[in-house]
């Protein structure tokens, strides 16, 4: 990925920081040139995108089509059903990343549609464990994959040294077929053992949690920046138990993607639902329906806000470090979203 500075100077933790310059890497020639390519290429595209955008869904079909249909391999489906729901790869605070995987040919044209822009406010110490907290969810997340799953969007270079594991939810990771791609690019169950065995190795072991969840996606739409972040703050506790300093992320693109159907009467049952579910229900849609809008990925990383390792740590710490993080999030979008996105809302945290 091609490199560039700006500066970056602000207060953060309501201290004074020197001036520094924020590490800009762009996407790289050979994704910019083939996301300019019309014809077959665009095609190719905006294929491989959308059948991306909805392997949760895909695969887990492929797996039900093949049990329903093929009655020699119901055997052997129903034991690695149960392999997928058993496999302590999902909690082990390891997982399986796969490099090959992560590095297929197949993701330039997935980054080619969404090309990624990485910004960097300050260089993290390998050393350490990080938690970075990533905002906003959108409707299908697809920072999990395009920025921190895939090698293409140039996470690994930008980070030396750091692994960053993406959080899933703990029973998506248990759906046949998508358990094997989840592992591959690197995800780890979202319950907090596989967090905590995860921060505890150090050395750059870091987790990205997508903070607001099910319930934020209902607030995504075009322009629309409302976070529900207000309440949340497991993931603080967690970074200061493991005394890992949380790193405020914004997803420039991500609530563009898709445009949502929005209604009073519609938002209640969905609320509702969501309730009961612990998982969202937006109506959504895109270009012809399901294929997502072409849209860059701009990911703001933050300066990273410290914490002081404390195994029991007080509402009263959790909520002061809440704050700080609230605090340079608030931060980073201010000073980034006239650059990456001058037509988008305020923000807004609920």
């Amino acid at each position: 990925m091609a490199e560039e500075s700006v500066p970056a100077q602000s207060q953060a933790d309501g201290s004074e920081h020197e001036e520094t310059e924020a590490q800009v890497f762009e996407p790289s020639k050979e994704i910019l040139a083939l996301s300019q390519k019309g014809g077959l290429s665009m095609v190719l595209q905006t294929v491989v995108a959308t059948m991306f955008a909805w392997l949760i869904v895909i695969l887990p079909t492929v797996f039900i089509l093949l049990f329903v249909y093929i009655s020699w391999l119901r055997i052997p489906l129903a034991v690695y059903a149960g392999y997928c729901y058993l496999d302590p790869s999902i909690e082990d605070g390891v997982g399986r990343r796969t490099e090959w995987v992560r590095r297929l040919g197949v993701w330039k044209y997935v980054n080619a549609y969404f090309p990624v822009r990485l910004v960097v406010d300050q260089r993290l110490d390998p050393s350490l464990s990080y938690v970075f907290g990533v905002s906003p969810h959108g409707i299908l997340c697809f920072s999990g994959q395009v920025v921190i799953g895939s090698q293409q969007s140039g996470l690994d270079e930008s980070f030396e040294g750091i692994t960053i594991h993406p959080i899933v939810l703990h029973h998506a990771l248990k759906l046949p077929i998508f358990h094997e791609y989840g592992l591959a690019l690197g995800s780890l169950s979202s319950s907090r053992e596989s967090i905590r065995r995860c921060l505890a190795h150090g050395n750059g072991d870091s987790v990205a949690i997508v903070v607001g969840g099910a319930k934020e996606s209902l607030h995504t739409n075009r322009g629309n920046r409302k976070l529900v972040l207000q309440n949340r703050k497991g993931f603080v506790r967690e970074a200061i138990i493991a005394g890992a300093p949380l790193v405020p992320t914004f997803i420039f693109g991500e609530n563009d993607i898709y445009a949502q159907l929005e209604h009073p009467l519609l938002r209640k049952v969905q609320l509702w639902l969501q309730s009961r579910m612990m998982f969202a229900l937006p109506l959504f849609y895109g270009r012809f329906g399901i294929v997502p809008r072409r849209t860059p990925l701009t990911a703001v990383f933050g300066r990273p806000v410290a914490v002081e390792k404390n195994l029991t740590p007080s509402h009263n710490e959790i909520n002061q470090t809440h704050a700080r993080y609230l605090n340079e999030l608030r931060r980073v979008y201010k000073k980034y979203k006239p650059i990456y996105d001058p037509e988008g809302d305020d923000l807004v945290i609920v």
